[in-house]
């Protein structure tokens, strides 16, 4: 079975190689390293490291932030010129559903963040089946959540892969690793999938199947 961790964020370029070199021995058959579109300068240096190694695939991606949906989607256009890979960094509704609406976004990244409910409802679930727009499972932000609050970012995330599953929304589960200690085993990623609810098929699909058809479909 073949493993992907598609959102891997580098604290710095000398971090480079240790991460691929830690994604060797995990068995990954590939990544994506995610650059903010703002240090698109950055972002070309990993796509040219990306083009030297042969034995794992690495993909450049662009992570983009915005406030407002006009902003998203002229930082979208101009990602695009870089990248087919777009990760969309959600929280505010207005954004979780511009992006789910949006075939060009390959990846909409913790919907949940900062909210009180999850994020996603039927009409984002909808529309990321639409346009294969996968929801992510960040595995960073579990870790990172305080404790006394860690129950009710899972609650939300597990809200929606029942929402994804429900409408046949793709759900992938990345590390977004800053460094080669925060990666992970993918089976572990995958368990994480069986803690909100997943099957073990489906989970196991969420770090190798599913994150597979996205860089075929749009890299």
């Amino acid at each position: 079975m073949e493993f992907y961790d598609l959102n891997v964020k580098l604290e710095s370029l000398e971090e480079m190689d240790n991460v691929i070199e830690t994604a060797r021995r995990l068995g990954y058959s590939g990544i994506c390293l995610v650059e903010k579109y703002a240090n698109l300068d950055r972002f070309k240096k990993i796509e040219e490291k990306a083009r030297s190694v042969k034995d794992l695939k690495i993909i450049a991606g662009i992570e983009v932030e915005a406030d407002g949906v006009k902003e998203l989607k002229r930082m979208i256009s101009k990602a695009k010129r870089f990248s087919n890979f777009i990760i969309v960094s959600g929280g505010e509704y207005k954004i979780n559903r511009a992006a789910s609406e949006d075939s060009r976004v390959s990846i909409l990244s913790h919907p949940e963040y900062k909210r009180s409910d999850s994020g996603v409802d039927h009409v984002i679930a909808r529309f990321a089946a639409e346009n294969k727009v996968a929801i992510e499972i960040d595995f960073h932000e579990i870790l990172e959540t305080f404790r006394k609050v860690r129950s009710f970012v899972l609650n939300h995330m597990r809200l929606n892969t029942e929402l994804a599953k429900k409408y046949g929304a793709p759900i992938v589960i990345t590390s977004c690793a800053r460094s080669k200690w925060d990666m992970r085993d993918p089976r572990e990623l995958a368990a994480i999938g069986q803690i909100l609810g997943m099957s073990l098929e489906d989970s196991m699909n969420s770090v190798s199947k599913v994150p597979k058809s996205i860089i075929g479909g749009k890299v």
